[in-house]
């Protein structure tokens, strides 16, 4: 989704010193909460919020998300965040430059669509512009998801020649894990979430990708979701994925798989743990950093 700015708004300039390497991670995370772009300024990162309630909810999250990478990595010099107002917007063009072309497992490659790309070679290209949801493809929680889904669909194609998998995307945001698998080869994709805001990002995005014929997308709480589907995909936070436990994996049909992402590595086992007890088993845990994504899937 294209955001729209207007004359006179006011921002507020949200900069991060950072060692050198935590700066992609937390560039990632300010993209994903401010739905823009950021700056690189040599060891300072710079995003940028509308003043008031989104620049506090931004510097509130910021703050906490600092703590934790503290803890992580103690040795790791002090996390600096230095807010100031500002007038302007003429960086609204110059943060586009840290959306690129990004090549995600074999096939896929997800871009922004003011950028050219030359598919070749059987690439898979999915257009998705930054807009205030989550899911552009830069953060690790959502590379995960894509490179699993990609490895999966191959999977049950050489398994079953002409199968077509059926797909649930819980907490959808931009639509991009529901794109992906309609460009892999799903036969029905039915994207989740609760914000409205997300849901329009998603529509436009399902039509600039051409799969508004696979994949709709809906604000219905999933438990008013009565079907099961062969994966259900939920990339939101370990938190969120064990409070809701017992509704993922009953949308899980018999023979289907679980993927989940937006866990830390220190909460995988405890994830784990949890949908054990729902009596689904591990298939594969995958890293990206301090990230994991988890397929699962019942137990025999």
């Amino acid at each position: 989704m294209q955001e729209e700015y207007s004359e006179g708004e006011k921002w507020v300039s949200l900069r991060v010193r950072s060692p050198a390497d935590l700066q992609d991670v937390l560039a990632n995370f300010l993209v994903e909460q401010t739905g823009r772009g950021v700056q690189l300024e040599g060891e300072w990162i710079r995003a940028f919020c509308r003043r008031g309630l989104e620049a506090e909810t931004c510097l509130q999250r910021l703050s906490r998300y600092c703590q934790a990478l503290q803890q992580m990595y103690p040795d790791s010099p002090e996390l600096e965040v230095v807010q100031e107002n500002i007038e302007s917007k003429d960086w609204a063009e110059a943060w586009k430059a840290f959306f690129k072309p990004i090549r995600i497992g074999k096939t896929l490659v997800v871009k922004p669509t003011w950028e050219p790309y030359q598919a070749s070679g059987g690439k898979v290209i999915v257009e998705i512009d930054p807009g205030q949801a989550f899911g552009t493809g830069k953060h690790p929680s959502t590379a995960l998801c894509i490179e699993i889904l990609e490895e999966l669909f191959r999977e049950i194609l050489r398994r079953e020649p002409g199968s077509a998998p059926s797909i649930l995307d819980v907490g959808t945001g931009t639509g991009i894990l529901g794109i992906v698998a309609a460009r892999l080869g799903a036969r029905r994709v039915l994207g989740l979430d609760i914000d409205p805001e997300a849901l329009e990002a998603a529509e436009l995005n399902l039509i600039r990708n051409r799969v508004e014929g696979i994949m709709v997308v809906s604000g219905t709480p999933m438990e008013q979701v009565m079907e099961t589907f062969d994966l259900v995909a939920a990339n939101l936070t370990a938190d969120l994925l064990m409070a809701m436990a017992a509704e993922l994996v009953s949308r899980v049909n018999l023979r289907g798989h679980l993927l989940m992402s937006g866990i830390l590595t220190e909460q995988e086992e405890e994830v784990s743990r949890c949908f054990r007890r729902h009596h689904l088993e591990l298939l594969e845990s995958r890293a990206m950093g301090e990230w994991r994504a988890m397929r699962l899937r019942r137990k025999a």
